[in-house]
């Protein structure tokens, strides 16, 4: 089994513990440096017991063969430059960068990156198995043709507020940040769509001037079906534990649970072993509050205590490497989100004007 070394570049962004925890489940798989000019480097590599060198130190410490990247979104797509140009496989926190023009210049070096070079955004909302298996009912067909397709996001109340969803250098906020979230599973389950109309708000009652949007209405327009999506940033309820997919087909209909993981699938007859009518499975518990303490939930740093994406994810990240195995959130996937999101942006300042997703 090939050993897997990974360095951090970066370790600000609230997942980079949750991963470093994850990968260290793996066997053969060392986690065993990282890099940050943040003053809390220190406290997160003596916390994780790692050690805390420079940004040139890791990439050039020939024991490390991957890379995971928790940075400011600004500095993502320069810091996977590097680690691309220097040999390594990286994983890249989502949305992947500030801005789409930032995912297209991780397409491109993707592109022509050697032979077994990995690369990876750090999306595994998509990868969770109530979505999963909605993917393959779907793809069997056992609703049918698929029609329309209703979706909901949210972020913790309070948190559309904090530094990390407002960064200067970010195309937008809560949004783009967070909403990317349900935006990729989307994209996951149904490819891109041809355009998009949407309103982003910002409400003067929660927001106030050193924030950005805390809401969004966005109708995806395929050419065979109706998607819409609505996200807002002032949820009471644990992160995802209000995020629905309902997929309506000319034979059923299934509806999607994030936390916990749930699955309600109706069938109008008895079909590929359903019996017609509904059929329900929920988790036995309910999943751990997903940081760890109230103290730190909105901090640079919080404790995870939910990791089970994140086992899959980083698996998925390591079977990759090792066996050229498909890449589980590809950079296509999220340079497709991305420009879901600059389009939201743009049909804003048109009104809700419908912007064709080739030119966003």
């Amino acid at each position: 089994m090939e050993p897997i070394t990974v360095g951090l570049l970066g370790i600000t962004h609230p997942h980079a513990s949750a991963r470093v925890r994850a990968l260290r489940a793996i066997e053969c798989v060392e986690v065993v440096a990282a890099a940050d000019d943040d003053p809390r480097l220190n406290y997160f590599t003596n916390k994780y017991d790692l050690e805390a060198r420079t940004t040139d130190g890791v990439l050039q410490d020939e024991r490390i063969n991957a890379i995971m990247i928790h940075s400011k979104s600004r500095d993502m797509v320069p810091h996977a430059l590097r680690a691309i140009d220097a040999g390594k496989s990286v994983v890249v926190e989502k949305p992947g960068g500030a801005t789409a023009d930032d995912l297209m210049r991780l397409r491109q070096a993707e592109a022509q990156a050697a032979a077994g070079q990995v690369v990876q955004i750090g999306y595994n909302v998509r990868l969770a198995p109530s979505i999963s298996r909605a993917k393959e009912l779907i793809e069997h067909g056992l609703i049918g043709e698929v029609v329309t397709v209703s979706a909901r996001g949210a972020a913790l109340a309070g948190e559309h507020l904090s530094q990390h969803l407002n960064q200067p250098a970010d195309m937008g906020g809560v949004l783009w940040v967070l909403g990317c979230h349900m935006l990729d599973a989307l994209v996951r389950m149904f490819g891109a769509p041809e355009s998009v109309n949407a309103r982003v708000h910002k409400s003067p009652r929660l927001s106030d001037e050193s924030s950005r949007e805390d809401s969004a209405a966005v109708l995806l327009n395929y050419s065979d079906m109706s998607m819409t999506y609505s996200f807002d940033g002032h949820d009471h309820l644990e992160w995802f534990e209000s995020s629905r997919i309902t997929i309506n087909g000319t034979h059923g209909m299934i509806e999607v649970g994030i936390l916990p993981q749930k699955l309600r699938v109706y069938v109008d007859e008895d079909r590929a072993g359903w019996p017609a009518g509904w059929t329900e499975w929920t988790q036995s518990h309910f999943t751990p509050p997903f940081a760890r303490t109230e103290a730190n939930k909105f901090s640079e740093l919080p404790e995870l205590e939910n990791l089970s994406n994140f086992h899959t994810e980083m698996r998925g990240w390591v079977d990759s490497i090792r066996t050229s195995a498909p890449v589980v959130a590809p950079v296509s996937d999220a340079l497709t989100v991305a420009r879901i999101v600059d389009a939201c942006y743009r049909s804003e300042k048109e009104r809700g004007a419908p912007i064709d997703l080739a030119t966003a």
